[in-house]
Order: C-alpha cells, then sequence, then structure tokens
C-alpha cells in the first residue's frame, strides 16, 4: 500500500533524504564488521563490489546493486543477531536485503539484482565445472546454509529470464570486491546516483498508484524510519529493541531544551499535566523527578510522540497505535530507581487497552553508574509474573539476567509492556533524564484520557504507589 501522505515533492524528497541517510547508517555504523570469514570488512566489499561494475562501465542501477548487494546482512548485525550460517552471515540475507530496499523506495530492478546475487553462486557452481572448488572457505560454508548448486529444473529457469546475464556479471563483481589492500573509498561516493534512483522509483510507484490499486513495495514508513524484518524478528524474541540515532539530528539535539520546557510547566490541579519532585539521597535537595501527561500540550513531544515514534511502534505491532500515557523521568544525582517490574500490571489491562509498547528516548546518555534502563530479554513471553504491589518477587528476579540499555540522545527503546525491567538509584553527579511514551492498539481504543483518570481514582482511594498506580518507584517522593 502506497504511503497516504506522499504526493508532492516535498514528500518524495522526504523518503529520499530518510532512505539514504537509513541506509548510509547502516554502512558506518555495522559495515566495519568482518566480511563473512574474508579479511576485511563488509563496506570494503561493497564498495569493492561496486567499483568493479563501474569500472567495467554498468548502469548506475547495476552498480548501486553491486554496492547494497549485501545489506542483508546488516540489517542482521544492526538488529543485535548472532550471526547464522556456521558464523558467517545473516541467514537468507539477499531476501531480507532485496526487501528491506524495495520498501525503502529503490527500484524494483536494484532489489531483484541483490535478491539473486546468491542465486547467481549457485548456479554457477551448478553449470561450471571447479567453480564450486574454488569458493573461498566462507563462501563454501554459506553455499551449505543457501541450497547449495542449482537443480536442472532452477538452471532452466534462471536461464529464461532475460536479466540473469546482469545477474551472473553481478557475481564475478563480487568475487573482485575480495581485495584487501585495494584502496579505501565509501558508500558516500555513491551517493548521486543512489538518491536519484530513489527520487525517480519515489515518483514512479506513486505515478503508477495513482492509476491503478495494486501494492507497491514502497513502504508507508519510509519517509521516517523504516524498521528491517531483522528488526522485527529481534522484537519479536526479545521483546525490546534498541535503534541507534534513529531521531533526526536536529530532534535529537532538542530534547534537552524541550525537557527544561516540560519541567518549567506550572503547577496546580487546574492543569492537565502531573508534576512530581523527590529528595535526593546524596544531598537532601528536592528536585523534579517526573512530568506526566504534557505531551498533548507541548508542541515538540507531540510531534515526536505523535509522528515517528507512534510510526515504530505501529511497525512493532503490525497495527496502528495510539498514545496510551506519557512522561518524563528526571532522575537527577542521587534520583531513585525503579524495582523490577512489568509495566502491564500498572496499565489496568482488565479495563483499558490489553498490549502495550513503551518508548524510551534518552535525553542524557546512559552510563553504568546513573541508572540506566535494565532489560531482561525475552521474558516478556511469560506473561504476568508472580508480584507485590506491582514489584516482582525477589525470587523470580533472581532467576532473570538483566541487560543495561547504556544509550544516548538520538536512539531510541521500545520494549513490550510484559519486558520485566528496572534500573537503579543515580549515583553520579549529572542528571539522567529519559522521556517514554506508551502507546496501545489503536483498535482497542483511545485511552489516554482514561489512563489518566484510572490512575486518579487510584490515588483518591488511597491505593497505588508513590507516583505510579504500582508501587515500583524506590525514590523518596515529596510532592
Amino acid at each position: 500500500m502506497l504511503p497516504p501522505f506522499l504526493g508532492d515533492a516535498s514528500d518524495v524528497e522526504a523518503v529520499v533524504d530518510a532512505s539514504a541517510r537509513r541506509l548510509f547508517s547502516l554502512f558506518e555504523r555495522h559495515g566495519s564488521s568482518d566480511y563473512i570469514g574474508e579479511p576485511m570488512s563488509i563496506t570494503e566489499h561493497s564498495v569493492q563490489t561496486a567499483n568493479a561494475a563501474l569500472k567495467a562501465g554498468e548502469t548506475d542501477m547495476a552498480v548501486l546493486a553491486c554496492l547494497l548487494h549485501d545489506v542483508g546482512h546488516l540489517c542482521g548485525l544492526e538488529a543485535g543477531h548472532a550471526p547464522g550460517m556456521g558464523g558467517c552471515g545473516t541467514p537468507d540475507h539477499e531476501r531480507i536485503g532485496a526487501d528491506f530496499l524495495g520498501a525503502l523506495g529503490l527500484p524494483q530492478d536494484i532489489a531483484y539484482l541483490c535478491h539473486h546475487h546468491v542465486g547467481a553462486k549457485r548456479y554457477l557452481c551448478a553449470t561450471v565445472p571447479g567453480y564450486e572448488e574454488r569458493l573461498s572457505e566462507a563462501s563454501s560454508v554459506t553455499l551449505q546454509h543457501q541450497g547449495g548448486p542449482m537443480s536442472p529444473a532452477e538452471v532452466a529457469a534462471a536461464d529464461a529470464d532475460p536479466r540473469w546475464p546482469l545477474v551472473l556479471r553481478m557475481r564475478r563483481y563480487d568475487e573482485a570486491g575480495k581485495d584487501p589492500h585495494a584502496a579505501a573509498t565509501s558508500p558516500r561516493d555513491f551517493e548521486a546516483p543512489l538518491r536519484a534512483a530513489l527520487r525517480a522509483s519515489v515518483v514512479q510507484q506513486l505515478d503508477a498508484a495513482a492509476a491503478s490499486p495494486l501494492a507497491y513495495p514502497l513502504s508507508p514508513f519510509a519517509s521516517g524510519y523504516l524498521l528491517s524484518q531483522e528488526q522485527l524478528r529481534f522484537w519479536d524474541e526479545q521483546g525490546y529493541l534498541t535503534l541507534r540515532q534513529a531521531l533526526p539530528p536536529a530532534t535529537a539535539a532538542a530534547l534537552s531544551a524541550m525537557a527544561d520546557e516540560a519541567a518549567a510547566l506550572p503547577r496546580g490541579a487546574c492543569y492537565p499535566w502531573l508534576l512530581h519532585d523527590e529528595r535526593s539521597r546524596v544531598d537532601g535537595e528536592v528536585r523534579i523527578c517526573r512530568v506526566e501527561n504534557f505531551v498533548k500540550h507541548h508542541r515538540g513531544w507531540g510531534e515526536v510522540g505523535l509522528g515517528l515514534l507512534q510510526q515504530l511502534v505501529t511497525q512493532a505491532f503490525r497495527a496502528p497505535a495510539v498514545l496510551f500515557k506519557d512522561k518524563i523521568n528526571f532522575k537527577g544525582p542521587g534520583g531513585g530507581g525503579f524495582l523490577a517490574h512489568q509495566d502491564a500490571t500498572a496499565y489496568a489491562t482488565d479495563k483499558l487497552a490489553t498490549r502495550h509498547i513503551s518508548v524510551r528516548l534518552p535525553i542524557d546518555d546512559s552510563t553504568a553508574h546513573n541508572g540506566p534502563l535494565e532489560v531482561a530479554p525475552g521474558q516478556h513471553r511469560r506473561g504476568i509474573l508472580p508480584h507485590e504491589t506491582g514489584i516482582i518477587v525477589s525470587e523470580q528476579e533472581a532467576a532473570m539476567r538483566f541487560e543495561p540499555l547504556l544509550v544516548s540522545p538520538g536512539d531510541v527503546v521500545l520494549f513490550d509492556s510484559y519486558l520485566p525491567h528496572r534500573s537503579s538509584a543515580n549515583h553520579s553527579d549529572t542528571w539522567r533524564r529519559s522521556g517514554y511514551y506508551t502507546y496501545n492498539l489503536a483498535s482497542e481504543g483511545d485511552f489516554h484520557a482514561a489512563y489518566y483518570a484510572e490512575k486518579a481514582e487510584t490515588w483518591a482511594a488511597g491505593e497505588g504507589g508513590k507516583i505510579s498506580i504500582t508501587n515500583d518507584f524506590g525514590g523518596h517522593i515529596v510532592s
């Protein structure tokens, strides 16, 4: 389905900018990893392959396909999966990469070539005597995970495809791109043709969509941050997902000032937002510890939470999401942490929505000393764990492995409401502020107002915790 928000030149450029940024970020953050057992990095191999195609006089489309043919491996590394195929990379990386490139808006010719570059190796192993024996050790290992040499029926189908000669030439460039002594160049050298290919493809898909209701590869999330299949697989398995520098740089740079503005909101029962203070364990100073229910009353926080972050959660849900609650935890020096808990116990799942995803936006760097968020990977699949007023019982907590998430402004963390998590007190002399947005499935209804009404009723009845419906906060609340 084509994005409903696309249509004019500025929208097309938003996709071009976001998709180019997404691809170059993959190379810059993960391309230095070893290339499936070869004596070079993925980036070095990819650029050398593209340069070999360029030197041979291939079209920009073929050169870009050579540059991007191993993007599926980068997607696996980005998601956090351990290498598969005997330690040699991401299984099915050719399909994963092709689908990702198509969803970003790149031409289907590029996606096709990327999808079939592994098939070229299998074809040559089946048709060229001695070819399989000449493969490198790593390539031999991956061949066994990729189906081995083609069958006669597969060879016949490949020969009947008019695009197959280019696929075979691409394999030749792939083989040429394994020189550990070649001069270093950068994927950014191909930025101009990449952006041109994206632009032409997006415009073409929009024109086609106007004339036909058919589905097209371009994702409705291409103008923001597109989650790969590997990221979604990690999310499903682990119950959380860290997205490094997913926020646009300008937004990340504005978070600190936006947090200061939220902290300075006027106080009083006549306002919809809630502000809480705590007493520091270090110096006894009273400092703000939370602002809540403010996103719909602040333009900057609203644009982030009702835009990019809502799109990310919609991708994780595989269905539209709606804002359920919002807050900033400030955690100044000596600020309290949160005991091990599951958010689902505080979300009135018996009355309101049944499924929730929270998004954490770090406003300051998280370190080992300032009380970072810690999660128990994979434990979200166990349902509600034994707890007392929302706090997971100690025997259960001790049996789980918690992993600290050390993140920085610009990063985004998604976590399931059933995922056990905790944080210690801030033992540093600096602040560790974090914005939190929680969403539920839109199909269950908009419960933002109902949640805060439920919270007010709980407190009015003398129940609940210090600043939450549960009693998970470990600090000393003053107001």
